[in-house]
């Protein structure tokens, strides 16, 4: 007598469908999450930010690739079930909903919040703010804070003279902290990659070899924009900002005052010319040459 076979279940692909798009909705939303407080991107490559060892740039693919998913199998789900929504759309039409209203309603609700996105308006912007004030919560000392944007793409030989700093000094003070550096030409991500550290650790050991440019005796708006442009400018307080400048903090308030432009010395230079609707790099300038005016 034959034993009775147990019937092989088939694979639900509509039931698989609709798990894929819940997985990919929960890992689109927990990397949207980190994406959101991570920190900035200069700081996040300078110090080799990660979070469950990943990178920034981990987290970003993650996010992609599940979006994509989610998008592509939610058009699935929707094919799949598409005769029990038009169903349902049917039934709702014949119950007098007002389903024209009801997709109007929520156009205008998505444009609405599309508008205040674009125009960085109430409370888009207020949700903005909150992601800057996480993201910027990451940075602990002004050690964080690279010199100049992404330096550590670029070559140590390019830092060094960026910085003014005598490269063969450079490469003895690191192989005397034990820092190996096959190549000048290497970037300084590659060199930290190599010895297990980061890129700012790099630096913070060649950092007191720096010379910093004097001051000149008089500045034109030219000069201030090849001295500060790019320099970081905007992440430095005021009162920062007028010790490097060699100016006391009460003369810096005065100086933008009279320009028309307030700001306190705990304030970012950033902050400042936000209010102002002015760059960073034109209130050094109103800070070095008398009588300028954006």
């Amino acid at each position: 007598m034959n034993a009775e076979k147990t019937p092989v279940k088939k694979t639900s692909y509509r039931a698989m469908t609709s798990l894929v798009t819940t997985w990919s909705f929960i890992i689109a939303t927990v990397t949207g999450v980190v994406l959101y407080i991570v920190p900035q991107g200069r700081i996040a490559y300078w110090v080799n930010w990660k979070l469950w060892e990943l990178t920034k740039d981990g987290w970003t693919d993650l996010h992609v690739i599940f979006s994509v998913v989610f998008v592509v199998v939610g058009v699935a789900h929707l094919a799949y079930n598409w005769k029990p929504f038009k169903n349902y759309m049917a039934e709702r039409a014949a119950g007098h909903v007002h389903v024209k209203r009801t997709v109007y309603g929520s156009l205008a609700i998505t444009a609405v919040f599309f508008g205040l996105s674009i125009f960085n308006l109430p409370p888009a912007n207020w949700i903005f703010d909150l992601g800057d004030y996480f993201k910027e919560g990451w940075i602990v000392s002004a050690d964080y804070e690279p010199p100049f944007g992404h330096a550590e793409e670029v070559s140590l030989a390019g830092f060094a003279q960026r910085q003014r700093i005598d490269l063969k000094a450079a490469i003895a003070e690191l192989e005397a902290a034990g820092i190996k550096v096959p190549e000048q030409q290497m970037k300084l991500k590659d060199i930290a990659a190599l010895n297990s550290i980061t890129p700012m650790q790099i630096y913070l050991v060649i950092k007191p070899l720096e010379q910093r440019p004097k001051l000149k005796a008089s500045f034109k708006p030219e000069d201030v924009e090849a001295q500060f442009s790019g320099t970081g400018i905007g992440r430095k307080t005021l009162a920062e900002m007028a010790a490097e400048l060699k100016l006391d903090v009460a003369t810096a308030e005065a100086r933008l005052a009279m320009a028309g432009v307030k700001g306190k010395a705990v304030d970012k230079m950033k902050a400042i010319g936000e209010a102002h609707d002015l760059d960073a790099i034109e209130l050094v300038k109103i800070l070095l040459i008398e009588g300028y005016r954006p």
